[in-house]
């Protein structure tokens, strides 16, 4: 019994799955484009690179939404999939 139960254990947990698939930034992602945006800032950058990398489909399109909202301009390029340029 104890055998199937550590084989079954391999199935993500329903929340795990549901919790990836929110939009919702993680505080890791919000501190590492806000670092993105101060550096390319205090280096007089017109341009912020965000790598995303380490955000989901629903993610990338609500930090899309909160940088339009906060009055950033996304320049749209084909490989927007990976990384963002953000004008500042």
């Amino acid at each position: 019994m104890v055998v199937m139960t550590n084989r079954y254990d391999k199935i993500p947990d329903h929340k795990v799955i549901k919790s990836a698939m929110q939009q919702e930034l993680t505080d890791k992602q919000i501190e590492y484009v806000e670092s993105a945006i101060k550096r390319a800032a205090l280096r007089n950058e017109h341009r912020a690179y965000v790598d995303l990398d380490s955000f989901n489909p629903n993610q990338k399109i609500k930090l899309v939404q909160v940088l339009s909202n906060k009055g950033y301009q996304i320049e749209k390029n084909s490989n927007w999939h990976w990384s963002l340029l953000v004008n500042l």
